[in-house]
């Protein structure tokens, strides 16, 4: 388990590893664990959401946005969003914090990442990936904290996108060697499968919108009524290939729409949408037992029909969602599974198997006092 937590003095992050006690059994390979190891480098308290992890690199993400307590004796807001600041990625081994280096971009504001991996490239270092939902500003953190923004971040039409970050350790300057978008359309709650983090994977899943941006979607103004599967390796190889001239540029330039009504089976990107007046969330990804390729299973997400709403918009008492699986490999509904009750917008999930459930550790001790 890797573990970073920031605080309001210095260092500000601190980053721990704890090590899986019954793999180490195994394998019979001792790892010594972590504990509050300073991460050098970042100036002051800030609000980190997610970092990312690939299997030999740690990536800590510094934006310029702000979250400490001292600000109120400033006369500031406790969250302050830097329009001028600069965006940083901390990037260190696994267990040496201590030698990051830090890569600079324009201000922006990232609450999750997709995915992280590693490609060595020559015998002098290695070449770090990072896939991640990028904001042009950090409007989404005070909406949906019902905050009112600051004068420079209101009446703006904000941007998530799924960016891709490439970052090569063999060179001596710390810059970003590649950072652009893969699509144009909004993308956030992304997905991977779990037996495939940390490797170069095909596909990722996520939801996106027909209408309307992430800025205002948590905050309660936008619904989510698409799930959006890219397949990042042929779109990652397309933008290598001929890169987009600047930071904002993107590899893919169609709408949501403009998919939605591709009869490419090939497409790079496929798009499910929900009827009008249902809406969905984050998604979870089943691997089919012994399946044949990478997306060869399911997607689970809950889904509400809003027409249950009430006259003042809420959803009474018997409100009922539903768990919807769609086929991965075509982006087409399979089952619906009535629920006995709502699941209110928001929450996330993951997927156990049955195996997962069963091969749980049992408790060893309990602490108490």
């Amino acid at each position: 388990m890797i573990v970073y937590h920031s605080t309001f003095v210095q260092p500000f992050v601190h980053y721990s590893v704890v090590p899986d006690l019954r793999a180490q059994r195994a394998s019979l390979e001792q790892s010594e664990p972590l504990f509050n190891l300073p991460v050098p480098g970042v100036k002051s308290a800030k609000m980190m959401h997610d970092f990312g992890v690939s299997r030999q690199h740690t990536i800590i993400i510094d934006l310029p946005l702000s979250l400490d307590p001292l600000n109120l004796a400033y006369n500031k807001p406790v969250i302050e969003y830097d329009f001028y600041g600069r965006t940083r990625f901390g990037i260190f081994p696994r267990r040496k914090p201590d030698q990051v280096r830090w890569f600079e971009t324009e201000p922006c504001c990232i609450l999750h990442t997709v995915n992280s991996w590693d490609d060595s490239i020559t015998d002098k270092g290695t070449t770090v990936n990072l896939l991640a939902c990028r904001m042009t500003s950090a409007a989404i953190v005070f909406s949906t904290g019902n905050i009112r923004p600051p004068p420079n971040l209101r009446n703006i039409e904000d941007e998530c996108r799924l960016y891709y970050f490439q970052f090569d350790l063999s060179q001596k300057e710390n810059i970003i060697s590649h950072q652009w978008a893969l699509s144009v359309i909004s993308f956030e709650l992304p997905h991977v499968p779990q037996h495939l983090a940390m490797s170069a994977t095909q596909y990722v899943y996520g939801c996106t919108m027909s209408k309307g941006t992430f800025s205002t979607a948590l905050g309660g103004a936008a619904k989510i009524d698409c799930l959006a599967k890219l397949d990042v390796k042929a779109l990652i190889s397309e933008g290598l290939r001929s890169p987009p001239r600047s930071v904002t540029g993107s590899v893919d330039s169609r709408s949501v729409q403009e998919i939605l009504a591709s009869n490419d089976p090939d497409d790079h990107i496929k798009i499910f949408q929900t009827p009008p007046g249902w809406y969905l969330q984050e998604c979870c990804f089943v691997p089919r037992t012994n399946g044949v390729s990478e997306d060869d299973g399911w997607l689970l997400t809950f889904v509400f029909d809003e027409s249950q709403l009430d006259e003042d918009g809420f959803a009474p008492v018997g409100s009922q969602s539903e768990l919807w699986m769609i086929d991965a490999k075509t982006m087409r509904m399979v089952t619906r599974i009535y629920l006995p009750q709502r699941v209110p917008y928001g929450l996330h999930g993951w997927w156990f198997s049955e195996e997962d459930v069963c091969n749980q550790r049992a408790v060893e001790t309990c602490r108490s006092g």
